[in-house]
């Protein structure tokens, strides 16, 4: 539980969507520098620091999948508030964006 005056670091779902949208590019620049460094790495012969630049990719994989899960769970959940609380959409406009 939060006091009252502590600012919450995702206080709407917006909020929390944005900050999933600027960490799907922070993870896309991190593949690309990886690839770079891999193949950098392949030709100077360090096969285990090329093994382990593998490991992160694996890994950063990982993670873009589950911020794609976590952005389309972020936009169900706004598009239920917006049907709970009546907000622009109505329920056909609701089942014609599924």
């Amino acid at each position: 539980m939060y006091g009252h005056g502590i600012e919450q670091p995702f206080d709407s779902i917006e909020s929390a969507h944005e900050f999933m949208n600027v960490l799907a590019d922070t993870i896309l620049d991190a593949m690309k520098d990886l690839k770079h460094e891999h193949r950098l790495a392949l030709q100077d012969g360090y096969d285990r620091r090329a093994q382990a630049i593998e490991l992160a990719q694996l890994k950063l994989k990982m993670l873009s999948c589950d911020v794609h899960r976590s952005r389309r769970a972020l936009n169900d959940l706004r598009m239920i508030r917006r049907l709970i609380m009546n907000e622009r959409l109505t329920v056909e406009h609701a089942m014609a964006a599924m």
